[in-house]
This record gives C-alpha cells, structure tokens and sequence, in this order.
C-alpha cells in the first residue's frame, strides 16, 4: 500500500552521521533500512526504553569493531551479550598486545602459515600473540578459585582480572554486563581452559548458561519488561538469544539484524525476523528491522547515528 506521507526524499551529503542516517531513512534499499534500524535502536535504548540482548557472531571484534561495542557497554544499551568463541579470544588475545594487520592483494596462504600469520578474509592475526594469550590465560585461571562455572561466570571473573579499558570483557565487568558463550569449547580460549581444567578444578559446565539466559527470560516476564536484541550474524548467538524468548513465553518487543545470509537457502542466519514471529521468539506487534549488510559497515553508521 502506498501512503503519500512516506514519499521517498533526496539524500543530501553532510558531515553529520546522525544527520545522514536521518535522512537515509526516507530513501530505499539498505540506506532506507539503516535509517530504519536507527529509529528502532533509539527506541530501545532511551531510558526505560528495552532490557537489550547483542548477539556477536562473525569476526567483529579482530576486524576493528570492538571500541564500538566497548562504547555500547559503556552507554548502557545492552545487557547481556551472547557471543561465539572467537570474539571473545580475540578480545583477550589484543588485550595481552596482540595486533592484525591488513592484507595488500591476494596473499599466498601457504606463504603466510610460513610466516607464522593466519588469514580472515583481507587481514591476519600472528601465531605469536596466540602463544601469549596461551600463557597468559592460563596464568589467569590459577588465580580463579576451583569450581564448575557457566561462560558467563568465568568470563567475568577474567574480565575483572585485566586492565585493558578497550576490552570488552572488562567493559562487561564494569557495567554488571554478562557474557554467554554457549558454544565455549568451539574457540581457542574454550581449548585452553579445556587444557587447564585437565589438571585444576576449573571447569564449564554448559547448562549455567541455559539456566542463567532463561531465568532471566522469565524474571523479565514477570515484570512485563520490554526486551530488545541486536544481532549481528547468526549462528549459535542468535539462536540461543531467540529460544530463550521461546522456551520462557517471552516474545521480544524490539529486533534488529545484520546480516549478509539469504533467508531462501533456510539457515538460521539467514531466516527472518518476521519468520521468528511464527515461532513466538518476536512478538507478533514488535517492531523489527534487517539490515543486509556487512556488519563492519552498518554497525558503527548505526552507533554513531545516536551518539548524541
């Protein structure tokens, strides 16, 4: 249905992000959903907006997007994030000084394992500051006392033990924000504490994190509050923020997704907000927007949009 009140208008150039994206919302395509996607997330993050959840699937943190996720801490948009395994490694890894580097043209795999560098995509971290995340997490954990934990105790625990203010893990300890890694083992980090706790009384026990996610769907219930999720990806993140809603009646009342999957091929992270409904993971009024579109590229526009 055309409704003459949303006539598409001219984008004009500015040095203004918030502006820019302002005005991307009245043209189409991705800018219009960007623009869209702004309305919504400011929504959810005013005060006493939505109690927000921030999937984190992707390599977001090693590409050079962990400040802007630092900064949502920070800001207190976010409550709880539920990430893979390798954005927290890396989290950990550059705050024990480890670095990526770009890429110039189309390197020689083989000639950069010789070198001691691992490729993503367009950029490399170096074997070398795996080595020291090795040490040095491993040295964290005999300062941890002995007991069987869910991700997102241990993982505050850790955080609580760096100094690094551009970690995000200290950035979660600081403002009470938990961490959930349900795939934990999947990950450097999840290996090595798997390697520790052959010998030492540290452990992960998975179903914390389930216990933890879904009493808090239902205290959240209870209070009849609104809930909102961010998800960047897919994956196991997104699937374990939306069953939670799911298992606890709880459907969210604000979405947003960043993705580059297709729904057509029927993998998670490609499936719509709108087929989420179907499930009762996202309330039938909810208001809801996907942004198909390099996460590294959306994000910081979105964030910065509303700084002010």
């Amino acid at each position: 249905m055309v409704n003459s009140d949303f006539s598409i208008r001219e984008l004009r150039a500015t040095k203004k992000v918030e502006e820019l994206v302002k005005g991307m919302r009245w043209t189409a395509f991705s800018a219009r959903r960007i623009g869209e996607a702004r309305e919504i997330l400011s929504e959810m993050v005013r005060p006493n907006g939505s109690f927000n959840f921030l999937g984190l699937a992707g390599a977001i943190v090693p590409s050079g997007l962990r400040s802007v996720i630092v900064n949502m801490i920070k800001k207190k948009w976010i409550s709880v994030i539920v990430s893979s395994g390798a954005n927290i490694t890396h989290d950990l890894s550059m705050t024990f000084g480890a670095k990526h580097f770009q890429l110039k043209g189309q390197e020689d795999d083989s000639y950069l394992k010789k070198r001691g560098l691992c490729r993503i995509y367009d950029f490399c971290a170096s074997n070398k500051g795996f080595v020291v995340l090795e040490r040095r997490i491993r040295n964290l954990l005999k300062k941890i006392p002995e007991g069987q934990y869910g991700s997102y105790e241990l993982l505050e625990m850790i955080g609580a033990r760096v100094r690094d203010e551009c970690s995000i893990l200290r950035a979660a300890h600081e403002a009470n924000v938990k961490i959930l890694v349900p795939a934990f083992t999947d990950s450097i980090l999840g290996l090595h504490v798997w390697m520790f706790s052959r010998f030492h009384s540290v452990k992960v026990d998975p179903f914390k994190d389930l216990n933890y996610i879904l009493d808090l769907q239902f205290e959240l219930k209870s209070r009849k509050a609104k809930t909102g999720a961010i998800i960047l990806g897919g994956g196991v993140p997104k699937n374990f923020i939306l069953q939670s809603s799911l298992f606890a009646g709880k459907p969210f009342d604000y979405a947003i997704q960043i993705t580059t999957d297709r729904p057509e091929f029927g993998g998670l992270s490609g499936a719509t907000l709108d087929e989420a409904k179907s499930w009762g993971k996202i309330s039938r009024n909810a208001k809801i927007c996907t942004i198909y579109c390099d996460a590294t590229i959306a994000l910081p526009i979105l964030v910065s949009s509303i700084q002010g």
